[in-house]
């Protein structure tokens, strides 16, 4: 097979699965990961073809939303850092809310093991990552599944959220702005979020930097009704300081510098 007719080929993949890793199409065209990540690179020029850690999706006009299994390979060790920061939050016996998405997911992983916590949650990553830890207090958070979020969304868990006061709550979003505030690209994942924001005695968004200037259709709340952001976002970048004078935000890389002197 020449090299066009591979990369053709390549598209095609992306173009009806949405995502691949680059170790799936080394095996799939049996040619080697070095052979396929330089394909990938020629073909991140094509329309909608878009290079993520360890492989490529595709994202034409209509798609607005990477699979979670992508997402987890985005910016992992910012999100672990961020996560690090995220446990001296969390006090000994709180009520803790963790939301669907993977920097709620990567915070899940630091926060399990507090003492005398109690761990509610609609992400389905979440629990089966946090179910492996006997004696956790674990509460799974029922709704419609959606396989894209990997949770549990919509009217019912907002019905159920509702009986509950939770002490903190994490969540994530995919666009963040001053202007715009935090948005989501899915009607009933913003919803959830929502009730979650409203049950909570305090909210914590976390995020990396990539989600920061974005904005998407549906809308979860102003920046203002968050407690605070937990990001690797640099300081000195303009969205960091237009979002500062609306909440409390943290650089991890500004905590981290602290340490160092």
């Amino acid at each position: 097979m020449n090299q066009l007719k591979r990369q053709e080929m390549i598209f095609d993949l992306l173009k009806v699965n949405g995502e691949a890793t680059s170790n799936e199409l080394a095996v799939k065209l049996d040619v080697s990961m070095m052979t396929i990540n330089r394909d990938l690179k020629e073909i991140s020029t094509w329309r909608g073809i878009q290079l993520v850690h360890g492989g490529a999706v595709y994202r034409d006009e209509n798609t607005l939303e990477n699979p979670i299994s992508i997402k987890e390979e985005v910016s992992v060790q910012e999100k672990k850092r961020i996560a690090n920061f995220c446990r001296n939050l969390v006090k000994p016996g709180s009520a803790v809310f963790i939301e669907t998405g993977t920097t709620a997911l990567a915070v899940a992983r630091e926060i399990f093991n507090i003492e005398g916590c109690k761990f509610y949650t609609n992400s389905l990553l979440v629990l089966n990552s946090l179910s492996k830890y006997e004696g956790i207090d674990l509460h799974c958070v029922p709704g419609k599944y959606r396989e894209l979020s990997k949770g549990f969304l919509g009217l019912e868990t907002a019905d159920f959220i509702r009986n509950f006061n939770f002490d903190v709550a994490f969540i994530g979003a995919e666009g963040i702005s001053a202007d715009s505030g935090i948005t989501l690209p899915n009607e009933e994942d913003a919803f959830t979020k929502r009730a979650v924001i409203n049950q909570s005695k305090k909210t914590i968004l976390v995020a990396d930097h990539k989600k920061f200037g974005l904005s998407y259709l549906y809308k979860i709340g102003d920046i203002e009704e968050v407690d605070m952001i937990v990001t690797d976002l640099d300081s000195q970048q303009t969205n960091f300081k237009e979002l500062k004078s609306l909440t409390t935000i943290i650089s991890i890389k500004d905590e981290e510098n602290k340490h160092e002197y």
